[in-house]
């Protein structure tokens, strides 16, 4: 027993010293600007952007030689892009479906889905008489008012909740994406999970037919800073955005789950992304794992109501060329360590649980071996 002992000690010190060679390797190579230079393409979701794009400034100082660009686009386009080829990395709030993923699997040997942000929806409004003052939403007002029942910002079932706020006699006008968007399929997912009558009148995805639409109360904005435009552009008007772009709008404070009246911020999606642990086979399925049910409205006190985590989207190794399969091995390791550091984290966001770090560093340097 203890020779055995002893073997697996070896074992894992060898593999240890593997790596950590390996990244010194590639450090001094690409560091030093020794290999040729590497560009890597993504496209995908909005949520992610303001994230990916710090985490793309922060590594490239240290890989100079190591070029990353990331189109953004939405959730629909990034997985478009992806099963076509076009892009080395799909960025997407929500994974692929069955039917996609067994297609990605014939095309690319495997495919691996992992998290690697989370982050908050925030409900946004543009309601000059409110100031300063942060309103309040329970979560059966929010409904009624997508639906259509509640028409006026001065409807008693909002005064009521903001007595020290005169709410003007105007009409509610909804700001929502009008592409195919991972943070739609989340917000309704949400709307979903709170309402049976939402649920089954409406339902969820990354589009869908809004009901305030079709009484001339919606309009539709491209992408997270479309949505978050077109409100700061229209008085009056709500809609819904990751919690990066919804600077200088006021931010409802939404009921949670047990009953407090909470904004987004890093503490209060770290308190719904930590009750979310989950085992998972990034290879698999991940749409039949519902990691996002385990992150929305759920009853910890603190947690805000609309979280989520949002997914890289890679090949298997043997689909890159060997300098993109080694960039983009070095590339999440850094994510998946410095990069969930709170420096190193952009305004908005929140860094993932341990579990998703873990399978993100493994997949990584999966990436990288021969």
């Amino acid at each position: 027993m203890r020779a055995t002992s002893s073997m697996w000690k070896v074992l894992l010190f060898t593999v240890v010293l593997a790596v950590a060679a390996l990244s010194l390797y590639l450090l001094l190579s690409w560091g030093s600007g020794a290999k040729q230079p590497v560009l890597l393409t993504g496209s995908g979701a909005t949520f992610p952007q303001e994230q990916v794009n710090k985490w793309v400034i922060a590594f490239s100082r240290k890989y100079p030689g190591i070029k990353i660009e990331y189109a953004g686009g939405g959730s629909g386009k990034g997985l478009s892009d992806f099963l076509q080829g076009v892009v080395d990395f799909a960025c997407s709030d929500v994974p692929l479906k069955t039917d996609d993923w067994e297609r990605a699997k014939s095309l690319y040997g495997k495919v691996y889905q992992l998290p690697w942000v989370a982050g908050g929806i925030a409900i946004i409004y543009n309601v000059p008489e409110a100031g300063n003052v942060t309103l309040r939403l329970t979560q059966n007002v929010l409904v009624d008012i997508l639906l259509g029942r509640i028409e006026h910002w001065d409807d008693p079932r909002i005064a009521d909740l903001n007595p020290s706020v005169k709410l003007p006699h105007a009409k509610i006008i909804f700001v929502h994406r009008s592409d195919a968007s991972g943070t739609t399929y989340v917000f309704t997912r949400f709307l979903s999970k709170i309402s049976a009558e939402w649920r089954d009148r409406i339902g969820s995805g990354l589009t869908v037919q809004w009901p305030l639409d079709r009484i001339g109360r919606g309009i539709g904005a491209q992408g997270n800073p479309g949505v978050a435009q077109t409100v700061r552009n229209t008085p009056y008007s709500l809609g819904y955005v990751e919690l990066a772009y919804a600077r200088g709008l006021g931010v409802f404070a939404l009921e949670n789950a047990v009953g407090e009246f909470v904004t987004p911020s890093l503490e209060s999606v770290l308190r719904a992304v930590e009750s979310a642990s989950v085992s998972f086979d990034p290879s698999g399925d991940v749409s039949s794992v519902d990691i996002l049910d385990k992150t929305l409205n759920v009853r910890v006190s603190g947690a805000y109501p609309i979280v989520s985590v949002s997914y890289v989207i890679v090949k298997f190794r043997d689909a890159y060329p060997p300098e993109k399969a080694e960039a983009l091995s070095l590339f999440l390791k850094w994510v998946f360590t410095e990069g969930q550091e709170r420096v190193n984290i952009a305004e908005g966001y929140a860094p993932i649980g341990k579990v998703f770090r873990d399978v993100g560093i493994a997949v990584a340097e999966s990436l990288a071996k021969p």
